[in-house]
C-alpha cells in the first residue's frame, strides 16, 4: 500500500497576525487618545466650529473680567457710603450741639427778659431804703438766708401755673446761696412731704420746682393765712424772705385792710422790736380795663404789707 504524505498546514500564517496587530494598535492609539481629555466631539468638530469655540472662550473671558471690575467699583462704592454716612453722623452731632447752645441761649435770654421785668416792674415800691448797702435784683433786695414762697393754688391760678413756676425758678435763681427754702398754699398746707426747710443743693432746688409744678391741691384765694402761718415759723435769728404769689383776695372788705396790716405787722416783729422777715409779693393781673374786684383787692393789700415790711410789690399783666 502506498504510503500518501501529506502536507503542513500553517493555523496562523503571516497576514492574520498583521491584521491582529494592526487592529490592537488601533485600539491603543484610541485609549491613548481618550486619556488625553480631548472630547470625540471636539475631534470632530471643523475648522469653523473651532474657531466659534475660541471666541465663545474669549467672551466668557470678558465677561468674568467686566464681573470682577463691577464687584471692584461696587466695593468702592460701598466704602465711599460708609464715609458718607460717617460725616453724616459728625455732621449732625454738630448741629445737636449747636441746637444745645441755641437753648441754653435762649435760657439765658428769658432769664434777662424776666429781669428786665422785674426791675421795670419794682419802681418805687421797695421800701427800707435806709440800708443802701442792700442787694437788689430786679428791685427785690436778696439778702435772705431762707426762702417761703406762699403760693395762691386756687382755679383761677390754674391757667397761668405755668407762668408762676417760670417766676419762681427765677427768683430761686437770682439768689445767691441759702441755708434752705419751702413752699405752702395760701392756707398754710405745705407743697411738699414736710414743712421742713429743704436745703439749697441743686437737687433740692429741682425737686422745689416740680413738686410746686405738679401741685394739684386747691385754696380759697386768700393769702393772709400762709402769712401769718410762715411768719410764725420764722426764728429771729434767721434772715428771711416770704414770696406770695397770687391774682385774687376774696372775702376782705376795704375796712380789713388796716386791721390786717397790723396784725401782719405785729407777727413779723420780734421781742426787741425787730423786723423778723422780708414780705415780697407778686401779683398776676388782667389788662388795666379788665381788673377784677378780687386782683384789685390782693394789689392793694399785698402793696401795703410789703411796703411795711420791707419788701417788693410786683404786678404782673396776664
Amino acid at each position: 500500500m502506498k504510503k500518501i504524505n501529506r502536507r503542513n498546514s500553517e493555523v496562523f500564517s503571516l497576514s492574520f497576525l498583521d491584521i491582529i496587530s494592526c487592529g490592537f494598535g488601533a485600539i491603543v492609539i484610541l485609549l491613548l487618545v481618550a486619556k488625553t481629555g480631548v472630547s470625540d466631539n471636539l475631534l470632530s468638530k471643523t475648522k469653523d466650529d473651532v474657531i466659534a469655540y475660541v471666541e465663545q472662550q474669549e467672551i466668557l473671558e470678558k465677561s468674568k473680567q467686566k464681573k470682577e471690575n463691577i464687584a471692584n467699583k461696587l466695593n468702592i462704592l460701598s466704602i465711599q457710603k460708609n464715609k458718607l454716612n460717617k460725616s453724616i453722623k459728625e455732621i449732625n452731632k454738630k448741629i445737636e450741639q449747636q441746637k444745645g447752645s441755641n437753648e441754653e441761649f435762649e435760657k439765658l435770654t428769658v432769664s434777662l427778659k424776666k429781669e428786665k421785668e422785674f426791675s421795670k416792674r419794682a419802681l418805687e415800691n421797695t421800701s427800707d431804703k435806709n440800708d443802701e448797702e442792700e442787694q437788689e435784683v430786679g428791685g427785690i433786695v436778696v439778702d435772705s438766708e431762707y426762702i417761703v414762697f406762699v403760693l395762691d393754688t386756687s382755679g383761677s391760678m390754674g391757667a397761668i401755673w405755668d407762668r408762676v413756676v417760670d417766676y419762681i425758678r427765677y427768683l430761686i435763681e437770682i439768689h445767691p446761696q441759702v441755708e434752705g427754702f419751702k413752699a405752702m398754699n395760701d392756707q398754710g398746707v405745705p407743697l411738699m412731704a414736710s414743712n421742713e426747710y429743704l436745703a439749697d443743693t441743686k437737687t433740692f432746688r429741682k425737686g422745689l420746682i416740680n413738686a410746686i409744678k405738679n401741685f394739684s391741691g386747691g385754696s380759697n384765694s386768700n393769702p393772709i393765712n400762709g402769712i401769718k402761718k410762715a411768719l410764725k415759723a420764722v426764728k429771729p435769728s434767721e434772715k428771711t424772705s416770704i414770696y406770695v404769689f397770687g391774682d385774687d383776695m376774696a372775702g376782705h372788705g376795704s375796712k380789713a385792710y388796716d386791721a390786717t396790716s397790723k396784725e401782719i405787722k405785729d407777727l413779723n416783729t420780734s421781742l426787741i422790736g425787730k423786723r423778723k422777715a422780708r414780705i415780697h409779693a407778686i401779683g398776676f393781673t388782667d389788662s388795666p380795663a379788665k381788673v377784677a374786684e378780687g386782683s384789685k383787692r390782693y394789689a392793694h393789700m399785698m402793696r401795703i404789707i410789703t411796703q411795711e415790711n420791707g419788701g417788693t410789690f410786683i404786678g404782673v399783666p396776664n
